[in-house]
């Protein structure tokens, strides 16, 4: 915010939450409130967010807005970053005859105030990002201060954190996708870079911040909403969504660990362990160290129908990492793992790999057939497969083609 405001407002508590419920007009969406980078430092991660979470339908939206004369628009729930609300109760008077008790009365004194902002916050919406940003397109659609819309108002309920803390950071970002999730309004891909429940996502964002590979200098991470890399994608090595996939994968894990909010020593083992998994293909796949470490190619270099890695490929990616967990678990040490598995042929253009995780007809992926795939690796690579039902169903597909 750049300048003071004062706002009435109503004051209420739920949960552990304050929060106070006062109206904004389309004016002040549009000047004050920001999109949700402000609860992540990332800035590549924080716009991608932004862009897979809003933008896409705020045209919808703005439409809405400008050409439905009956038009009406849910409450906005704003978060408050940089301080929390100054909120002054004001006293009321009612008229005597009005049958009103004096606890009444009291009552209404302590939830009926002044919201005073002074200038140094910085607002984001935590539900309600569709409409403000179709808010913002109608606007700037109409184009011109005395456009009437400016002066419609929107209802708004602000909460706040501490943003000087992990905790109040993690605990915005909590109610952003426990509200959303509800609403049904953030795709998963926001949900990954946003949740704290699901320990696969906070793993998975603290792989991005941490692990220099994924850093944004770097752009070997593809902040996408889905797991696939498009076919002229020549410097990623995955996508966000894609890194999510193979931590879940790569790690071994109690069952709820993507459902409950893990403890902090079993997200530290768990991104422990996926550190571990991409140090070890960074120094054991030399298709890695040349890319990675010595940077001689891209990515891409890798992704062509005659020089086709396992490696470079999401499904590959997957496939590698399902099975090194599973050697893992047989009681091989990640190293091992990966050692035993860069035995077996891992370009895909070999004959091995055709119908399986390779089409040579259509030159294509093939992306439904990961048991089979892990299957067909273990084998290729000397080591026992999974269970009985994967070998079978790789023997029948390979009688089969």
């Amino acid at each position: 915010m750049t300048t003071s405001r004062l706002l009435p407002s109503l004051r209420g508590i739920v949960g552990d939450w304050s929060y106070y419920v006062t109206t904004l007009t389309f004016r002040d969406v549009t000047a004050l409130i920001k999109s949700t980078d402000e609860i992540h430092e990332r800035i590549r991660l924080a716009d991608w967010i932004q862009r897979v979470a809003i933008d896409a339908h705020a045209k919808d939206i703005a439409a809405y807005i400008t050409e439905t004369p009956q038009r009406f628009l849910g409450s906005l729930v704003v978060g408050v970053y940089g301080g929390a609300p100054n909120w002054t109760s004001l006293n009321v008077r009612v008229p005597e005859d009005e049958g009103i008790t004096p606890e009444q009365v009291e009552n209404l004194e302590g939830r009926i105030g002044l919201l005073h902002f002074s200038g140094e916050e910085k607002l984001f919406a935590i539900d309600g990002q569709l409409r403000v940003a179709g808010i913002k397109q109608a606007v700037k659609q109409a184009d011109g201060s005395d456009c009437p819309l400016l002066d419609e108002t929107v209802s708004a309920i602000f909460v706040a954190h501490d943003p000087k803390t992990e905790e109040g950071k993690r605990r915005t970002r909590r109610l952003f996708t426990t509200v959303n999730k509800k609403a049904k309004i953030v795709s998963k891909a926001a949900r990954i870079a946003l949740d704290e429940d699901d320990g696969y996502a906070i793993v998975t964002r603290r792989m991005i911040d941490e692990h220099w590979l994924f850093s944004d200098d770097k752009k070997y991470v593809l902040y996408s909403t889905g797991g696939s890399l498009p076919a002229l994608d020549t410097t990623s090595i995955t996508s966000v969504v894609g890194l999510y996939e193979i931590i879940k994968d790569i790690t071994l894990v109690d069952i709820a660990f993507g459902k409950k909010r893990p403890m902090d020593a079993d997200i530290a083992d768990a991104l422990a362990q996926a550190k571990s998994y991409f140090d070890t293909l960074l120094e054991s796949i030399p298709e890695y160290s040349s890319t990675f470490l010595k940077e001689k190619h891209k990515p891409g270099y890798y992704r062509s129908p005659t020089r086709n890695h396992l490696l470079f490929r999401p499904i590959g990616q997957r496939t590698f990492a399902r099975a090194t967990r599973l050697l893992v678990s047989r009681g091989k040490s990640t190293s091992a793992a990966v050692e035993a598995l860069s035995k077996a042929p891992l370009y895909l253009q070999n004959d091995v790999w055709h119908h399986i995780m390779w089409d040579p007809v259509s030159s294509t992926m093939i992306t439904n057939k990961i048991v089979i795939a892990e299957a067909q690796l273990l084998r290729l690579a000397g080591q026992p497969v999974r269970n009985k039902s994967s070998a079978a169903k790789l023997d029948h597909l390979l009688k089969s083609v």
